[in-house]
């Protein structure tokens, strides 16, 4: 198997954008319902209250999600991993993995790809391995065939 580390590095930022995008879209159309539910005498202190803190947990949602994209902005993926470390692909017996932040399933160059966070358990089972070496998680075990 082939895997182009600055494909799925794109994919990634690309997938992580239209997340920002998405959250960023909520939050500004809820900021137009929540200043006009404030300046509406018919709505009730609950009903506000309600529309106040689901916008400010979409709001810290888009907050996490910018975090996370500035992280995965410092992973170089021009450098080459030995071991199971952020900015490493893991091809595993059953799964290929991208340390990096937690990215739904992509599929890059032909390959679907799971983008995981180092605050993944599955990261833990599997942090500072090398290639060979397997790891159990979730009663199943992984062999690390290649690490890119």
């Amino acid at each position: 198997m082939t895997f182009s580390k600055i494909n799925i590095q794109q994919a990634c930022i690309q997938k992580q954008t239209e997340l920002i995008e998405s959250f960023q879209n909520r939050v500004d159309s809820m900021q137009a319902d929540v200043l006009e539910a404030n300046q509406s005498p018919s709505q009730t202190e609950d009903r506000i209250g309600g529309k106040v803190e689901l916008f400010n947990a979409v709001g810290k949602e888009l907050d996490f999600a910018i975090r996370e994209m500035d992280f995965l902005e410092t992973l170089q993926p021009e450098k080459q991993c030995v071991c199971v470390e952020p900015g490493a692909v893991v091809v595993t017996d059953k799964l290929t993995l991208y340390i990096c932040v937690s990215i739904e399933q992509i599929e890059v160059d032909g390959h679907m790809i799971f983008g995981i966070s180092t605050r993944a358990p599955i990261y833990a089972a599997m942090r500072g391995l090398q290639k060979g070496q397997s790891f159990q998680f979730n009663e199943m075990e992984y062999q690390i065939m290649d690490i890119i």
